[in-house]
């Protein structure tokens, strides 16, 4: 009879969980671990030019942690984080949001700007690559704003990142990010 009921709740929760929405693909989604540990970059992310982002206490949407993006300070430069997913399905769209918000501290000048993306990739190579709308110096200090991208994997390929990134042509600032998506359709 107790097995009866464990086997009941596992079905009405594979149900409600297939009735509600996909599965998120990124794991550690709202940044929660490592926790207290300023400046490092999240657990299952990875950083091109971890001096310029990790994770921050200051501000969050979801939990105590999210994760801070500061231009770099030279023209043409960019910084960011990434998700490596292997399981990607050629032809399946893949839809991927973030929640970001601009730094009180140190608002986007119009010089820079963040941008989601999507590289598809074969192997070790890049064989194609998305982008979102820029968001800059509009984006809110006081409201977290959703961006968000879909796209489909091209033929060949198997993995990807999800990038989130920040621009520098002629400006300064810091954006947070919380609480990534990514689903496949």
């Amino acid at each position: 009879m107790k097995s009866y009921f464990i086997l009941l709740a596992m079905g009405c929760f594979v149900f409600t969980a297939m009735a509600y929405g996909a599965q998120n693909l990124v794991p550690n989604a709202s940044f929660e671990e490592p926790k207290g540990m300023e400046g490092d970059n999240p657990v299952d992310w990875w950083s091109w030019n971890p001096e310029y982002n990790g994770i921050t206490i200051e501000n969050a949407k979801t939990g105590s942690q999210a994760v801070y993006l500061t231009c770099p300070p030279e023209a043409e430069s960019h910084a960011g984080v990434l998700y490596y997913y292997r399981g990607v399905k050629p032809g399946k769209t893949y839809a991927f949001s973030c929640h970001v918000i601009n730094s009180a501290k140190d608002a986007i000048t119009k010089g820079a700007y963040g941008q989601l993306s999507i590289e598809w990739k074969k192997g070790d190579q890049e064989i194609a690559r998305a982008w979102s709308p820029a968001f800059g110096y509009a984006l809110s200090a006081s409201e977290w704003t959703l961006e968000s991208m879909t796209a489909e994997a091209p033929a060949g390929a198997d993995s990807c990142n999800f990038v989130v990134q920040f621009f520098n042509k002629d400006g300064k600032g810091t954006f947070l990010m919380d609480d990534v998506t990514v689903e496949e359709k």
